[in-house]
């Protein structure tokens, strides 16, 4: 890429981005070098596939003890214990796919297909499972570092194993629950010591950002590289589709701004084939021959390999799931072995997806155009980019506008991969967008003459300093919408009061809120509001003043501000005080709760 500038290091490093994806899965890297443009290259080798993929499936085998028989392209071995067992686990080990989106939030659901729930092994969490794959792709990703650098592979490898930047992407929608979760799974797969210093090697990149990277690599990116231009991203993958909005800053450097809140779907490829399924099931219930479900899944397989690619919607489909002449059903479609579904049942799979996606894009339109006005041009990646009618009807709605829409080349379903390593080593994104109202509960004096306060008075108390007061009242941050850059610090003053003197060790825990409303936030947290993390720290340091409340009696308060910035990807906090007229900081632990949509427990 002619933007990048060369790696001003001063010893080698190995950046990897693992992308875990729904259906498939890949690896990127770039090994920096002091002094050299860095270069991004793909893994391509991968047990159990030719070489030259860039993408293994997603899925792994359990045997019945939770432990990892086979991965991504390989095939179990029949696996006998020498135990006499009746519950076929020596010869069918669990097959596990589509995990990935157990991890999603809870608040992340769809209107019209019910979400699939992959059954866990025995005494695995999620988290295991994700480190299971994580660990089994770095290992994949070592091998071939090491075979293509030939000689030098093993010298070259153990120069940076210990000092190796990982990369780990998610969906546009995951925030720091999804964010903590990960970093457990990378730790416990053995990627980086636990610790700040292995922690502080990983990095999280929305899957909508490492596609704009890629795509400003690519000969249609490159050409949009102007001040002032503005693109969209729609990342459509297996799972999900992420559809992100930027606007150019700078082309001297590349310096771009997020102008709208990226939107996260449930709609990617898994859910077309789950309601093709879904109808082909109900299409063959009568069936004599052809209800049962080996039939359903081998035809619904042979759609998801052929027809969900191919179909544009001009045209019926015939989808061949046997070479025997003779089977055939002609009252359900099924002639030689094929099956004919009518380009009305076809689109029926896909138009769920296509509407959402079109709504998301006039929303990102309507949020963006305001301010910085038109978004001409669209980029459509991912491994569902690959779906010909997905494409034509947003080309269709975007040309009905004059907007235009590109796919950068033949091997989008990379995007995510290669473009976390180029965020990573360029990163020009410095400014993103609020995605709620965040702050923290307080609180204040009962103040009768208010109807919200004299309806909670039942709830006033009377604090260590002698005054009536309120919990909970929502003390604000920081605005959803507000652009903010990666420097940007949003600071809180706070005091913590007791009745009696506080050890210097004593640690204190704040907790702070999101909320997603667009006008007004309540006054006092309710059930609108959803925790976002607490926020952990040591006030050893921190002043203590006493004084003489209203009731006669000393209390004592230490009085810090808590500092947060939410212009990275990852959300950092510290603390901060005044001693002798200079401000004094400390590091804070930040906390998540787990905010995982589904809970599945092994058998």
């Amino acid at each position: 890429m002619s933007n990048r500038k060369a790696y001003s290091g001063s010893q080698r490093r190995l950046v990897l981005a693992l992308d875990l994806g729904t259906t498939f899965s890949g690896v990127s890297f770039a090994i920096l070098d002091p002094g050299k443009v860095p270069k991004v290259h793909t893994v391509s080798r991968y047990p159990g596939q030719e070489a030259g993929d860039a993408k293994i499936p997603t899925v792994i085998y359990y045997d019945k003890l939770g432990r990892v028989v086979a991965a991504g392209a390989e095939e179990p071995q029949t696996m006998d214990d020498g135990s006499d067992s009746e519950d076929g686990w020596e010869d069918e080990p669990l097959k596990l796919e589509w995990f990935k989106l157990l991890l999603r939030p809870q608040s992340a659901s769809t209107n019209d297909t019910p979400i699939p729930v992959p059954q866990l092994p025995a005494s695995k969490s999620i988290v295991d499972v994700y480190a299971d794959f994580y660990g089994y792709l770095f290992k994949c990703a070592r091998t071939f570092i090491q075979q293509t650098y030939t000689a030098l592979g093993e010298l070259m490898w153990e120069s940076v194993e210990t000092d190796i930047h990982f990369v780990l992407t998610h969906p546009n929608g995951w925030g720091g629950s999804q964010q903590s979760a990960m970093r457990r799974a990378a730790v416990q797969a053995g990627l980086v010591p636990d610790g700040p210093s292995g922690h502080t090697r990983i990095t999280f990149a929305t899957e909508g950002e490492a596609s704009l990277h890629y795509c400003l690599a690519s000969d249609h990116g490159s050409t949009n590289i102007q001040a002032g231009k503005k693109v969209m991203i729609i990342d459509a993958g297996g799972g999900t589709v992420d559809i992100s909005t930027y606007a150019f800053k700078s082309t001297t450097p590349v310096t771009i701004e997020e102008i709208a809140i990226p939107a996260c779907l449930l709609q990617g490829s898994v859910f077309v084939r789950k309601r093709a399924e879904d109808y082909i099931r109900a299409k063959l219930r009568n069936s004599a021959k052809f209800s049962g479900d080996v039939y359903v899944q081998a035809i619904t397989n042979e759609f998801d390999r052929t027809a969900k690619k191919r179909f544009k919607g001009t045209s019926d489909a015939s989808v061949k799931f046997s070479n025997l002449i003779s089977d055939r059903d002609q009252a359900v479609g099924i002639r030689n072995g094929a099956i004919k579904l009518t380009k009305e049942e076809l689109s029926g799979f896909f138009d769920p997806a296509v509407t959402a996606i079109v709504e998301a894009v006039l929303s990102q339109h309507l949020q963006a155009s305001p301010q910085h006005g038109q978004v001409q041009t669209h980029f459509l990646v991912g491994g569902f980019a690959a779906s010909e009618y997905l494409y034509e009807q947003l080309q269709k709605q975007l040309n009905g506008d004059g907007l235009s829409l590109f796919r950068p080349d033949a091997h989008t379903n990379k995007a995510v991969a290669e473009g976390a390593v180029s965020f990573y080593v360029d990163h020009f994104v410095s400014t993103r967008i609020a995605r709620f109202n965040y702050g923290t509960n307080c609180n204040n004096p009962y103040q009768p003459e208010k109807a919200s306060h004299k309806s909670r008075a039942d709830l006033a108390y009377v604090g260590v300093d002698g005054v009536l007061r309120l919990n909970e009242f929502w003390y604000d941050i920081l605005d959803k919408g507000t652009s903010v850059s990666e420097t940007t610090e949003f600071r809180k003053s706070l005091r913590f009061m007791q009745a009696s003197c506080p050890g210097q060790d004593e640690p204190v825990s704040t907790t702070f809120y999101a909320h997603p409303s667009d006008t007004e936030v309540p006054e006092f947290i309710d059930a609108s509001f959803s925790v976002l993390c607490k926020v952990t720290a040591s006030l050893n340091g921190v002043p203590v003043s006493h004084s003489r409340g209203q009731n006669g009696h000393f209390y004592y308060q230490r009085a810090y501000d808590v500092v947060l910035s939410f212009g990275l990807t990852e959300l950092n906090a510290q603390i901060a005080w005044k001693a002798n007229g200079i401000e004094q900081r400390s590091p804070a632990t930040i906390i998540y709760d787990d905010d995982f949509a589904v809970t599945v427990a092994g058998p």
